[in-house]
């Protein structure tokens, strides 16, 4: 029986180390390290702008317009945080000094209602519409607005759940990783 209690000691410490261990192996790894969505490659696949529905776009570097990176934003004409952000976006988009294209995704909206949202709220740059949902399936939208910091090549450099609250998170997080 003496025998026992040691053993049980002697497992139940092999445990605890392999605990801490674990632990320590997994506070020491990067951040981004756990996170499936950075570095994955978005596909546009055949997307139609909201301004020229005939037109196909078929790669980010074309709507990145020279820039190498993109705030991929999805957004609805009926979400009122979406609304709400498209005027800091215009800002930062018109800006002098940004490193990013602003693009937009339609997310679970039709294109008559985004368009005329689009027009009043002023969100001139390309807006995809995303009828089959296939660019929004590539992530986790749960709830717009969601916006993705991607290079011209389509990788996930960073994302944002909710909307930004000034000019100046937008330029933050545009300079981002």
């Amino acid at each position: 029986m003496i025998r026992l209690k040691r053993n049980s000691r002697s497992l139940a410490t092999l445990v605890i180390a392999g605990v801490i261990i674990s632990l320590i192996a997994a506070l020491s790894a990067p951040a981004t390290g756990g996170d499936p969505l950075l570095g994955r490659t978005m596909r546009i696949g055949k997307a139609h702008p909201l301004s020229k529905p005939i037109t196909t776009i078929t790669s980010w570097s074309t709507v990145a317009r020279g820039k190498q990176r993109i705030l991929l934003n999805f957004w609805a004409s009926w979400c009122i945080p979406c609304r709400d952000e498209i005027p800091l976006l215009y800002k930062y988009a018109s800006g002098t000094t940004n490193v990013a294209t602003v693009v937009g995704v339609l997310y679970k909206d039709a294109v008559g209602p985004a368009g005329d949202a689009a027009l009043k709220l002023g969100a001139p740059w390309t807006t995809l519409i995303d009828a089959d949902g296939a660019i929004a399936g590539q992530v986790p939208v749960n709830a717009a607005p969601l916006t993705l910091l991607i290079d011209a090549k389509g990788v996930v450099l960073d994302y944002r759940v909710g909307p930004f609250t000034s000019v100046e998170e937008i330029t933050t997080f545009a300079t981002g990783p």
